[in-house]
């Protein structure tokens, strides 16, 4: 056993090059899991989570909803994030996602050989998937919700296959997932799908999946804010302003490369779970829970890697029970009886992983280190703007986009506040109504500004209140570059005293 812990195999390899092929050979590279603006946020959080050794039940970072009641649901994650932060910056929190990642990629394929898949297929349904699942690759605490889930699919299905006690691994599991981040409750939808299948057919291990389900339901309630955080997420995923306003809740558009490929396995996981749907429990729970996720995944593009782990071995399945047909008693030397004995050498090859499958990605950190991100990619966020008014921001209120809010309270805060940022669950449809107002120059922009007692405006260069600014008697501009523009009010509006001069124009 120890042995084979420290002998490198293929799949350790494959670790390492998909982390090269995603982050270090992109164009992007590791900058594309800073492309959401949350991981900032997320940072502070736990930071003070460390230094006041609680967990925060109001707000900490707005002067729209100061000290308002909000749950940090995903503070386990927050305190990770900033322990991370604190030992290696930016570059090591980055790391750490994209090892998580690409590790949930890699339970994919294992599992994928487990079922009895012909690595032939598995492997490129896996390179499909990591096409498909990169549409979601952000340094956030989702990363743990694509672990967890690819662990639990796999302990179903050992369930459905040969039944023992690692289901209730799942346990600890939910207690872990639920600290971590608020897509836990996939496991139940999951889980209920398997029992009702057992059910439907008969199966008597209805009861045991059943007894761990409320055993996972208990362990969730471990949490800093018991049953209301449960209370919470739900309304957090019925609420139809969530869905129609946050582009993660939307449809998927399918333009882009990583869209597509989620498109062909989306076209390829329906059609293989309508022969598997009639092949006994197993075979109904795993296309139903196919024909749930696409639904979904349709409604919502940030469930696409989701769908994903639960069609790709469906597809890897049912294409390898077709290889298998035709290459089935051919001769050796013919080109399908090169294959199969080729994918039969391969098997045992894929069926583990060392020591060295966190080894060869530390090397390959080291070695390109200096691709390792130190601040979040300078053409999405306000970097030149924040570096060039620097402390002139302090105390002043704020009006920027919620990504860059998050980015705000990444650089400049305790010593700033803002209007909003991507904690849409905290501030609701009212306040995040009157934010769309604000950007999109709606009738009553101009008093929302004084409402809020917004002094500085800080906005896309393309942003339709950044141009009517432009012209806006009393509004002063403090900063403009390629990225982003900066105004501040330099009139007495209201009864709100400003100076003349809020900061010196730039040279």
């Amino acid at each position: 056993m120890l042995g084979r812990a420290l002998r490198p195999g293929f799949v350790d390899l494959i670790f390492a090059a998909l982390m090269a092929w995603i982050f270090v050979l992109s164009p992007k590279g590791w900058s594309v899991l800073l492309g959401d603006g949350d991981t900032g946020w997320h940072i502070r959080t736990g930071q003070w989570i460390l230094t006041n050794h609680q967990v925060p039940y109001r707000d900490l970072f707005s002067f729209s909803k100061p000290d308002a009641p909000w749950f940090a649901w995903e503070w386990g994650a927050d305190v990770l994030f900033a322990l991370l932060y604190s030992a290696g910056g930016l570059a090591l929190l980055v790391f750490f996602s994209g090892f998580v990642l690409v590790a949930s990629s890699i339970i994919l394929l294992r599992w994928m050989i487990w079922r009895g898949s012909s690595v032939l297929v598995a492997f490129p349904v896996m390179m499909l998937a990591v096409g498909g699942s990169t549409v979601h690759y952000l340094a956030r605490p989702h990363i743990f919700t694509l672990l967890f889930l690819a662990i639990e699919l796999w302990l179903l299905d050992s369930e459905r296959r040969n039944p023992s006690r690692r289901i209730w691994l799942l346990v600890p599991l939910a207690l872990l997932w639920a600290n971590l981040h608020g897509g836990w409750p996939a496991l139940f939808v999951f889980l209920g799908i398997q029992i009702a299948a057992h059910l439907v057919y008969g199966d008597p291990v209805w009861k045991k999946e059943l007894l761990v389900a409320l055993s996972c339901g208990a362990a969730t309630l471990v949490n800093p804010y018991g049953w209301q955080l449960h209370q919470h997420i739900f309304g957090y995923l019925q609420s139809s302003w969530i869905r129609d306003s946050i582009e993660e809740f939307q449809s998927p558009k399918f333009r882009s490369e990583n869209v597509l490929q989620f498109e062909i396995l989306l076209i390829a996981g329906i059609a293989a779970s309508w022969g598997r749907a009639f092949r006994g429990a197993s075979g109904l729970a795993e296309a139903v829970s196919v024909w749930l996720w696409a639904h979904f995944a349709l409604g919502a593009v940030r469930h696409a890697p989701l769908f994903i782990l639960a069609a790709s071995p469906v597809i890897a399945s049912e294409l390898s029970l077709a290889m298998e047909s035709l290459w089935a008693g051919v001769k050796k030397s013919s080109v399908l009886g090169i294959f199969r004995d080729l994918d039969l050498d391969l098997r045992p090859k894929f069926a583990s992983n060392s020591l060295w499958a966190l080894v060869f990605p530390l090397i390959l950190c080291l070695l390109t280190q200096q691709k390792l991100p130190s601040d979040f990619p300078e053409k999405r966020f306000p970097v030149a703007a924040v570096n060039s008014l620097a402390a002139q921001l302090n105390g002043r209120r704020i009006l920027t986009s919620d990504q860059w809010g998050d980015y705000l309270i990444y650089r400049r805060w305790p010593d700033l506040k803002i209007f909003i940022d991507g904690r849409s669950d905290f501030f609701g449809p009212a306040l995040g109504q009157d934010y769309l107002d604000l950007l999109n120059v709606g009738p009553k922009w101009r008093d929302h500004l004084v409402r809020y007692q917004i002094d500085t405006v800080l906005l896309p260069v393309d942003a339709s209140l950044a141009a009517r600014l432009a012209s806006e008697p009393g509004w002063q501009l403090l900063h403009s570059d390629t990225v982003s523009v900066a105004y501040a009010r330099n009139s007495t509006i209201a009864g709100i005293p400003h100076s003349q001069h809020l900061f010196s124009p730039p040279d």
